[in-house]
Formats: C-alpha cells, structure tokens, sequence
C-alpha cells in the first residue's frame, strides 16, 4: 500500500464484489469487517476510488478466509475470481462481451484494454506462444499472482474452451506474468 498514489484508483464494482464474495466465502462479520477496514459507508459501480482502499479490504478479507479455503494464495485466487464475474456483469463488462463473442482468443486480444478500463495504474501486455497459449504481463500492479490468476481462470473459463491453465509467478514487488492455456 505504501506503493501507490492517489491517481492508483479502481472502480468501485470491485469493491463491491469484494462485498457479495464475503457474503458467499465468509459471513455477515467478515462483510461487516471489510466495509470498515475500507473507510467507506458504501460504494457506487462506476466511480473510482483510491487502490489502497480496495486493498484494505483485501488484506481483512484474505486474513479472514485464509483458514476457510487453504491459504492467503487460494482466498486470493477466489476473490479475483469474483472481481472478474463481477466486471464482467458490470456495463463495461459486457459491452466487453460483445466484443469477443466467447472467443476465448478475441477476449484475451482485449485484455490489456480491459485492464486499462478497470484501473488507472499499470502496463498490460499480451503475446502470443501458440494458438491457444498466451503470455499475459503486468506491470506495477498492486495485487499479487494469484488474484490475477483467479481473474484469467473466471474470464476464459467462461469462454467456448476446455482445460483451461493459468499460471502465474511474481516477477517483481509489483510485476507478474502469466502463461494461459486451453484445448
């Protein structure tokens, strides 16, 4: 948190769904305990509030789920996961949707944009290694690997494809990569 700036903002559909996924992964406590820890009354959809505001509540939320669903990575990885089917419901989401039309390629092409729509902050790059196996890089983002992970695995997950595989690694304090498969 000491990293970022006030220009480092996030719309507020995440904090949101960071909100229902503690009604569905933990309790009306752990709500209550993340709505404070943000130093918010409650959160509009489009607006964009500080990161660090969204990670006060992610830092509670993983703290409270850890033991609930196998470690800080997997709480994280399930939270990233409602990020991503939360912005997905969302307005930008699915004109987003129709964009790719479940073509998991055409999603994944606009990913970098996606980022860039959803925060203020960061670099966003995509390669790919083969047709069905992607590179994604991020730079100076404030959530770690698995968080990612779990948005890549919500997003082509709901794509026309099988056996999808996100793996992600820390490349820095702030930077990550991301090797994205299917069949």
């Amino acid at each position: 948190m000491s990293l970022t700036t006030p220009s480092d903002t996030a719309r507020g559909v995440f904090c949101i769904g960071l909100l229902r996924a503690m009604e569905q992964l933990g309790d009306e406590e752990t709500v209550r305990r993340c709505l404070e820890a943000s130093g918010e009354k409650k959160f509009i959809e489009l607006f964009n509030y500080p990161i660090a505001t969204y990670l006060r509540m992610v830092d509670t939320a993983v703290r409270l789920l850890a033991a609930k669903h196998g470690g800080i990575e997997e709480a994280l990885r399930r939270i990233g996961r409602r990020a991503a089917a939360d912005f997905r419901e969302s307005s930008a989401g699915r004109a987003m949707g129709v964009m790719h039309e479940r073509d998991a390629r055409r999603l994944l092409d606009c990913l970098p944009v996606v980022y860039r729509v959803a925060l203020s902050f960061g670099a966003y790059a995509l390669t790919w290694v083969a047709p069905a196996h992607a590179r994604f890089l991020v730079k100076r983002t404030f959530l770690l690997y698995p968080f990612h992970e779990g948005v890549l695995l919500e997003l082509v997950g709901n794509m026309n494809v099988q056996r999808v595989k996100v793996l992600g690694r820390q490349t820095d304090a702030l930077d990550s990569e991301y090797e994205i498969s299917w069949e």
